[in-house]
């Protein structure tokens, strides 16, 4: 005989599928979250990341303390210098055979292709003599190089350069471009480097050519061994002068602020999450094992009209179908809402590229989760409706 549906009572239906819209939001929100970290963690940014230190000076009247300090530093073994950062650029507009293009350049010292390994495809970089925009000299990036001369060998090509002020306005302090038109001397492999709180740093177009001495430039070093020790040493050595001159961080450690910025909420939605899955699940208990106790002398007319305790157990596990799948769909709905507004704000790009707010396996991986331990939840309950005597029980009031 087949077992008729017995069901908890509205509100304590409500009260569940609510508990599972909570848990379904939040533990989606932290799966999304650990995707994109591991995610972020995978990225190959395309240039040397161990054993690089990197060094801005804040105070420009002791550049040249710093410089010292570096160049004297046992554990250093090349100094680079870079603007406005050590990746990205500032907007430009370029023009070549093809036609103009936006691009973003960067001031870089001879150094910098070797000491981070930016490989060159085609050309030479920077000799020791070309260490100003002046040398009239530029390198490009491969994707920049396919832009502006299709088909064509870029080295040896004249490449007119305007920064572009109107979408980023230039310090009075900066270093100046100088001269717009560039012989192009070598061609870079694209760098597309990585993401910090959503900002991205990468590999500039165009580079054009610095010192080490040039005001404003950030300082990158090689070092030997340990880059933190190497970087502790070099915040000692630099404190003794003015602990305000500078700062000095390992450029791991900046590849590695996405993973870390995204770990906070991760682990705060994770521990949320649990908590109102705890809660969900002693809801659905609770619930399950009132209904048993309420309807014992049923439960026990039913197994002597024929009713099998397979049939008993599935009539309590059938009480999950409707507060649950309730909540699956509200708060698989509500996660994807929140998503759609978030990828509809002027950050969405931003967002878009760090997190997957629409990743299908962090939805997927969430909902079988919360499926599985409602699952367990209710079987003791059902199990224990299975165990009950119907002679016993029909004796009951």
């Amino acid at each position: 005989e087949v077992v008729a549906d017995a069901r908890p009572g509205l509100a304590r239906n409500s009260l569940v599928a609510m508990q599972v819209t909570a848990s379904v939001l939040l533990l989606v929100c932290a799966a999304i979250f650990l995707r994109s970290s591991w995610a972020a963690a995978r990225v190959e940014p395309g240039i040397r990341i161990d054993g690089i230190v990197t060094l801005n000076v804040l105070d420009e009247q002791r550049r040249g303390a710093a410089l010292e300090v570096v160049r004297t530093e046992p554990s250093v073994e090349a100094v680079a210098a870079a603007w406005p950062t050590l990746l990205g650029g500032r907007p430009a507009i370029a023009e070549g055979t093809s036609g103009r293009a936006a691009v973003t350049y960067q001031f870089v010292s001879p150094e910098y292709f070797d000491l981070l390994g930016v490989g060159l495809v085609r050309g030479r970089g920077f000799s020791k003599i070309e260490q100003s925009a002046s040398a009239g000299v530029a390198a490009v990036s491969e994707s920049v190089a396919a832009r502006l001369w299709p088909g064509a060998d870029p080295v040896g090509q004249v490449l007119r350069l305007e920064p572009d002020s109107t979408l980023e306005p230039r310090e009075s302090d900066a270093p100046t471009v100088g001269a717009r038109s560039f012989t192009v001397v070598g061609v870079t492999r694209d760098v597309p480097g990585f993401r910090i709180g959503g900002f991205r740093m990468g590999g500039a177009g165009v580079f054009l050519p610095i010192g080490l001495e040039a005001a404003n430039t950030s300082l990158i070093l090689s070092t030997r061994g340990d880059a933190e020790r190497t970087r502790q040493a070099l915040v000692d050595r630099l404190a003794r002068i003015d602990p305000n001159m500078s700062e000095v961080v390992t450029l791991r450690t900046l590849a590695s602020m996405e993973t870390y910025l995204l770990a906070i909420p991760f682990w705060l939605t994770l521990v949320l999450g649990a908590l109102a899955l705890v809660l969900t699940l002693s809801g659905l208990f609770s619930v399950l094992s009132y209904l048993v106790e309420q309807r014992t002398r049923e439960i026990g007319v039913r197994m002597a009209l024929g009713a099998t305790r397979r049939n008993v157990a599935a009539l309590v596990l059938s009480q999950l179908v409707r507060p649950v799948g309730l909540g699956l769909l509200l708060g698989g709905g509500l996660t994807a809402a929140l998503a759609a507004v978030l990828l509809s704000t002027p950050a969405a790009e931003a967002i878009g590229e760090t997190v997957r707010l629409f990743d299908p396996i962090a939805y997927a991986g969430s909902l079988l989760c919360i499926v599985a331990a409602c699952v367990c939840a209710a079987l003791v309950p059902a199990l224990r409706a299975g165990r009950i005597d119907p002679v016993a029980a029909m004796r009951q009031g």
